[in-house]
Formats: C-alpha cells, structure tokens, sequence
C-alpha cells in the first residue's frame, strides 16, 4: 500500500533510528504479530481508516453544521490506533520484563551449578532447554544468533540491549566476564541470584504496603468524589429558592442560574483533573508512565458516569 509506505517513511524520518530500533526490539521480545515498524504502521492505518470512517460518519450526523468538526474527529479518530498500538505494545515489553526478573534468580542459581565445569556455549544451551520461560526464550534466540554467525559477545549483547534491565544487565555481564577471562564466577552469580531475591522480597513488602493508597485512590477519583459532588449539585438544583426573588434579596433568578451553571461546569472540570491526576500518581507507583493512559481511560468514564448519575438520581 502506498499510503503506508509513505506513512512509514515520514515516521522513520522524524523519529530518530535508535527509537526505532528499540521498539522494532520490543515487537519482537512480545513476539507481536507486526514483527517489524512497517508491519506496526500498516496495522495501524487498517484499525486508522476504520475508525476514521465511523468517526466521520458519526461527526456528520452529530455537527451537520460544522464539517471542520467531524473532519478534525475523523484525523483524530485515525491517529488513535497508532498511540493506542504503541502504548500496548510497550505496556506488554514491560509486563514481560518483570517476569524475566522474577525468574532470573532461579536462573542464575541454575547457572552457577555448571557455568565453571563448562564453555559458555554449553551454559546458553543448557539455560535454553531449561524451563524458565521468557528467559530460556532469550537464551535460544541468542543461540540462534551464534548459529548464524555471530559471536558470543554480540549475541548476549544484544539480549542485554533489548531487555533494558539492570538485573538482566548483571547477569549477563557476568557470563560475558567467565566467556572473556576464563574466571569463576559461579560464586559471584549466586550472590548476584540473593541480592534479586532480597530486593524482590523488599519489593514485594512495599506493594503490600502501597497496594491499599492505590485502591482508596481508585475509589476516591472513580466513586466517591463523583458521588458527592454530584449529590451536593443534585440538592442544591432541587432546593425551592423562587421565593428569594420576592422579598428582593440575593441574587436575580438568571444570575443563580448562571452561577450555578459556572459552579457545576467548574466540578465538571475538578472531577477530570482528579481523574487524570489519579491515573498519573497510579502509574508514578507502578513505575510506569505510560499506564496513565490506560489508567485515565477507565476512571474518566466511570467517574463522569456516577457524576451524572447522582444528578440525576
């Protein structure tokens, strides 16, 4: 397709090479099915240029009036996929990622058994035919690797640039170190294997600890907050006040109304605010920023539906 060569073409030129290699590294530690940056792009026009017609059509039928408008939806509705694709795609690399580093521990352990009495090619072989999941998956890729040409060296190398982990760093620095000079290092990866145990353990007592603000701050923003600020709007816009009018104090009825209407449009904005600035400081204590947007696409909606509802109620 020629409009996704070209779509392709002007993202490789304004995005620089490093960045595309590391996310053309990511579809392929997620084994993604785009396999590659053009096969990401071309994915994205398909879901683009459907979503851009649903959301044309529906912009001409809500703003008849305004083509400027369903046209701007349309554009907006095309880029969506694109921002929605990548954000998966590296939520996916980083779930991924904690689950080598839960298994490294028990790999390097492993490794320490053998790794003296062996050629690091046999070490990688065994690591690979062990089951230990996406870290036996590296180790066979980097295999593969070797079988094709390249050397020790720039295959683990290459393992520790995708992966972009410290432990995983370590780990690897240490086997490249007995490869390079023919040292010891069985000692030196069981300890390495009990400071991640030791650091998960602290890691796991802060989420327990953490994991009972993360869920007062998911009520508070989605439930709570809505709830009661769209019951104080519910009684105040129910309170009988035409008798003010009659004995001339206060405020016209128009200016109560256009002060209400401020009022409620100013707790319209607070609760979207809240709701972002929830999804930010959720994804903050996660440490991923990008898990805010996966955050504010849930509590938004929900926040704004229970605003309106205890309105109405």
């Amino acid at each position: 397709m020629d409009a996704t060569r070209t779509i392709t073409q002007m993202l490789e030129t304004f995005f620089k090479k490093e960045a595309l290699i590391d996310f053309e590294n990511k579809l392929l530690l997620n084994e993604s099915k785009m396999k590659n940056f053009p096969g990401f792009v071309k994915v994205s026009v398909i879901e683009g240029t459907f979503f851009m017609t649903v959301g044309m059509i529906c912009g001409a039928i809500l703003l008849r009036s305004k083509p400027e408008g369903f046209i701007g939806l349309g554009i907006l509705a095309f880029i969506l996929p694109f921002l929605v694709n990548y954000i998966f795609q590296d939520i996916i690399f980083e779930k991924r990622k904690r689950e080598k580093e839960a298994l490294l521990s028990d790999l390097l352990l492993e490794a320490s058994v053998f790794c003296d009495e062996s050629s690091l090619l046999n070490t990688l072989d065994r690591l690979a035919k062990q089951d230990f999941g996406l870290l036996s998956k590296d180790f066979a890729r980097a295999l593969n690797e070797i079988k094709k040409g390249a050397s020790i060296d720039e295959a683990l190398s290459r393992i520790k640039t995708m992966n972009k982990s410290r432990a995983y760093e370590r780990a690897i620095d240490l086997l490249l170190q007995s490869y390079k000079n023919g040292s010891h290092v069985s000692q030196a990866l069981k300890e390495t294997a009990e400071d991640i145990l030791e650091n998960q353990a602290i890691m796991k007592e802060r989420q327990a600890v953490m994991i009972v603000n993360k869920y007062t701050l998911l009520i508070s923003s989605a439930i709570i907050v809505p709830a009661i600020i769209g019951t104080i709007i519910s009684l105040v816009s129910g309170l009988n006040v035409s008798g003010i009018d009659e004995i001339g104090f206060g405020l016209s009825g128009e200016e109560r109304n256009a002060l209400f209407a401020t009022a409620k449009a100013g707790a319209l904005i607070y609760i979207i605010e809240y709701s972002f600035l929830a999804s930010y400081f959720l994804a903050l204590q996660e440490g991923n920023k990008k898990n805010f947007f996966i955050y504010a696409i849930i509590l938004l909606p929900v926040a704004l539906a229970v605003f309106v509802l205890c309105q109405i109620l």
